[in-house]
């Protein structure tokens, strides 16, 4: 009985592993497949004409993260670490890698999740040629979700226009409209694919971008709620001021509810490959 039991407990771990070997690579191509869209002109160098026509915050924004002179990016990745919570049933570590493209505008977002020892969910969320997708798996193995466009479409947009801020130079996209409510504040539209959607974001008089806000798809409620996110601390990679602590939250008509907790450890810029 033991060694069918030992026998038993193999067969199951090499299946498991086998599982989540399969479930990478195939995550890993559509990395390898996101980077490769990205259009790889001679880099624009951003420069103070850039700005002139932009609302005052943003061009404070900008100038205080540092962009003027350099180039806007074709592709980004960067590295995540941090605690999420599903609809308010606990915190749990998690940690991730993201690649984006900014023309065309795309990411994806490689996460894992440890919900219990011995127990964790790994996937990705991705948004590619306009559409949003998301597929999560518990232990590499039975999937906990698996959607992909509709509403999705609009929320993964939004999520890449507020995570521009950790790429600041995409402000200057033509997808982009920026329209200026007061001197802090400033409201960002994004077209893409037929789809269109806006982010109020507020700043500090040292032009970092404090809180965004939109109303945005939720997924799991299946319409449009307020989102919003705050930044905490900021700190430079290679020259570029960005947030790299915040909180994320969904704001539903029974209180606030934060969803994530992150924090950046890692930022490069045009290095179109896969993180080793």
């Amino acid at each position: 009985m033991l060694i069918v039991l030992a026998v038993v407990a193999a067969v199951a771990a090499a299946l498991l592993l086998g599982s989540r070997v399969l479930f990478e690579r195939r995550i890993d191509r559509e990395i390898d497949a996101l980077l490769a869209d990205a259009r790889r002109a001679t880099p624009r160098i951003v420069t103070e004409r850039d700005l002139e026509a932009l609302p005052a915050p943003v061009q404070r924004w900008l100038r205080g993260s540092n962009v003027l002179g350099t180039g806007v990016p074709s592709t980004v990745r960067l590295r995540q670490d941090g605690q999420f919570q599903l609809e308010g049933r606990g915190w749990m570590p998690f940690s991730a890698e993201q690649y984006f493209t900014i023309d065309p505008p795309g990411f994806l977002w490689k996460a894992s999740f440890r919900m219990a020892p011995m127990l964790s969910v790994a996937g990705r969320d991705r948004y590619r040629s306009g559409e949003g997708s998301i597929e999560m798996r518990v232990l590499s193995l039975a999937p906990v979700a698996n959607e992909s466009g509709g509403g999705l479409n609009q929320g993964a947009m939004l999520r890449f226009l507020g995570e521009i801020q950790w790429f600041p130079a995409a402000a200057l996209a033509d997808y982009i409209r920026w329209d200026g409510v007061d001197p802090d504040t400033a409201i960002a539209t994004m077209r893409c694919n037929g789809v269109t959607g806006s982010m109020t974001i507020r700043f500090d008089s040292d032009g970092r971008a404090i809180e965004s806000s939109a109303m945005r798809y939720n997924d799991s409620r299946g319409r449009n709620e307020r989102w919003v996110n705050r930044n905490d601390t900021f700190g430079e990679f290679h020259g570029i001021r960005v947030p790299v602590t915040g909180e994320a939250r969904w704001d539903y008509e029974t209180g606030p509810l934060p969803y994530i907790r992150w924090r950046i450890t890692a930022i490069e810029q045009d290095r179109p490959m896969r993180f080793r």
